[in-house]
């Protein structure tokens, strides 16, 4: 993906998916904590020797100027596996992207893999029972297609945390920077979540993208529901708020936990 598209779209950790992990209803207490959805990451880490799989499919952004719309989907694909108690491993990418442009006499369309990604994330033991806390630092190659590439390696450093409100409701805080090609691009966002009902959870959430020459604010809402403590469902959508701001962002996606 380019470094714009990166950005833009959801961080789902090394540039993808911007929220803390907000969404913990009791009855998911043997479930792992996945990244998806929302906008950043989970504080906290699989356990030791297990994995798991996070799948958008997929994830799309709407964005018009000008006259001219441009629609691209991405399978986001990551891959977490616990390493110990408070450390885990991560590798990311988007094996298919598609971007098509239309508008002002243009029609076209570009398909292709996007960049690959590894990350460590650092969940310290806190002695605090309703606070959580996780660092994530990550290196993206430029592996993609042209069309889907920063076409540089991008270093990023993000932190993820949430605060139990009671009642399975949380607050999630995230900040993340970018940094590559001598450019540097600067994510903040906050979350609530609740349950809805059951195994069904939600959240609301607040970003601001900065950097690059431009920034942008978005505001969203998203569902997960987890079966079986293994497999969780999402769908999520988040709207641009100010004019450099893609239209819209949505996605549906799976994850599963692997012990």
């Amino acid at each position: 993906m380019t470094r714009d598209h990166a950005t833009a779209k959801h961080l789902c950790f090394g540039s993808a998916c911007l929220l803390a992990y907000a969404i913990a209803p009791a009855a998911w207490a043997d479930a792992p904590a996945f990244d998806r959805p929302g906008m950043g990451f989970a504080p906290a880490v699989l356990p030791a020797g297990s994995f798991d799989w996070e799948q958008g499919l997929p994830d799309i952004e709407r964005d018009s100027d000008g006259g001219v719309r441009s629609t691209t989907l991405s399978a986001d694909t990551l891959f977490r596996f616990g390493l110990a108690s408070t450390l885990e491993l991560q590798l990311a990418g988007s094996p298919f992207n598609r971007t098509t442009v239309r508008g002002a006499g243009l029609r076209a369309h570009a398909t292709g893999a996007g960049d690959t990604a590894i990350a460590l994330k650092w969940a310290p033991a806190l002695d605090s029972k309703t606070n959580a806390l996780a660092l994530l630092g990550a290196v993206s190659f430029d592996t993609g297609s042209d069309a889907f590439t920063n076409g540089t390696t991008v270093a990023s450093f993000g932190m993820a945390a949430s605060h139990d409100l009671g009642g399975n409701r949380s607050l999630g805080f995230y900040a993340n920077v970018d940094h590559g090609g001598g450019l540097s691009t600067w994510t903040a966002s906050a979350s609530l979540g609740f349950p809805v009902h059951g195994d069904l959870g939600g959240y609301v959430e607040f970003a601001r993208i900065a950097g690059g020459g431009s920034s942008s604010s978005l505001a969203g809402t998203g569902l997960a529901w987890t079966l079986h403590d293994r497999v969780q469902l999402d769908a999520s959508v988040d709207v641009g708020l100010t004019r450099h701001s893609p239209d819209w962002l949505a996605g549906v996606g799976v994850s599963v936990f692997f012990k």
